[in-house]
């Protein structure tokens, strides 16, 4: 989702090892403590292996930056419930302008001020491209899916094909957001890094031609971030319901989420829960996206015991931290209402309840 409309593998952990032995694990339903990344950094490895420790037992909240390189919505929950979430999801959406004047994701300040008050941090992409070839305006959206949004005709069945437009163009943009991501690197800090979310729903350009030509994708940018030396990611691939076909493969893949919006029953949040539990055994399963759903507690107490809750955010109530808006307890998709009950679940952890992942 953007803005306000709809949108583990396994070896030893502790010294790092490349994945082995996946799809016996798998088969057995046993948990899988290594990440996917050969050889990842320490940081990354405590994170993920404190994830296991959790799961079923804890679930940690997270909130989403307004639209891109901000914690605002964190500072809303904290602003009037008194607690900060145990994670901040950034968004390197605006990737194609930066550096500019208004954002700069080379600026990682934000981040580092979160890692260091002890917040775990994830980030996801809203990947724009041109709108058409040698286009200056940019977009996400597939034609006729956009709600009114700016659309492309990126051709992501190309994307992989050395040579064409589409493939310098997304070979750029790999270069360009490694870079980015090298620079948390360099300051230790682990990310939970969900990109090319959706796909089945088809509504984003790298959804929109299919299974196969979604998973060429995925592979090259692991591929691109591997050759790069990138030790610091715990991939995330979110699932839009019965979409197995889409799956990139367990090499590529730490963690299952799953996006539910506007959601009250618990039996249909439950049943959404237990098919991901199910489909991919030994998986952390998350809740990556909500709003508009039933409590968390009631949700904790029917059995979907997401290890990760995250709403998504209110661009008009948490644009800015100044605005008179921002005193409001009203939220499009968790007021404070919702979150004061999330508080008081003993599963929900909020950053000060956290573990230092250093």
């Amino acid at each position: 989702m953007v803005g306000v409309f709809f949108f583990s593998c396994s070896a030893e952990a502790a010294n790092g090892a490349g994945a082995t032995k996946i799809e016996e694990e798998r088969a057995e339903g046993a948990v899988t403590l290594s990440l996917c990344t050969p050889n990842p950094s320490k940081q990354a490895v405590k994170l993920f292996n404190y994830l296991h420790e959790i799961q079923g037992k804890k679930t940690l909240s997270a909130a989403m930056a307004n639209v891109n390189w901000n914690t605002n919505e964190a500072e809303w929950v904290y602003k009037h419930t008194g607690k900060y979430p145990a994670i901040n999801c950034f968004d390197y959406m605006q990737l194609y302008t930066s550096p500019c004047s208004w954002i700069d994701y080379t600026n990682i300040s934000v981040v580092e001020d979160w890692w260091k008050a002890n917040g775990i941090v994830a980030a996801a992409w809203h990947w724009n491209v041109p709108k058409t070839q040698g286009s200056k305006d940019y977009a996400f959206y597939t034609p006729g899916k956009g709600q009114g949004q700016a659309e492309t005709d990126f051709d992501v069945t190309k994307a992989t094909q050395e040579g064409t437009y589409e493939n310098k163009i997304v070979l750029a943009d790999l270069n360009q957001i490694a870079y980015c991501l090298q620079l948390l690197q360099k300051k230790k800090i682990p990310v939970l890094w969900r990109p090319l979310h959706e796909a089945a729903g088809t509504w984003f350009w790298w959804g929109a031609k299919g299974a196969e030509a979604y998973k060429d994708l995925w592979r090259l940018m692991f591929n691109t971030f591997k050759e790069k030396g990138l030790d610091n990611l715990i991939w995330i691939w979110t699932s839009e319901g019965n979409d197995t076909d889409w799956y990139p493969g367990d090499e590529y893949v730490d963690m299952i989420g799953r996006d539910i919006y506007n959601q009250k029953e618990i039996t249909a949040l439950k049943f959404e829960y237990d098919r991901l539990t199910k489909a991919y055994p030994g998986k952390i399963v998350i809740l990556s996206e909500c709003g508009g759903v039933a409590k968390f507690g009631e949700q904790w107490n029917a059995g979907a015991k997401w290890t990760c809750f995250m709403p998504w955010y209110d661009y008009e109530r948490t644009k800015s931290v100044t605005d008179a808006g921002f005193s409001e307890t009203k939220h499009n998709f968790a007021d404070r209402e919702w979150w004061q009950d999330a508080w008081k679940q003993d599963c929900v952890l909020s950053r000060d309840e956290l573990p230092s992942m250093k």
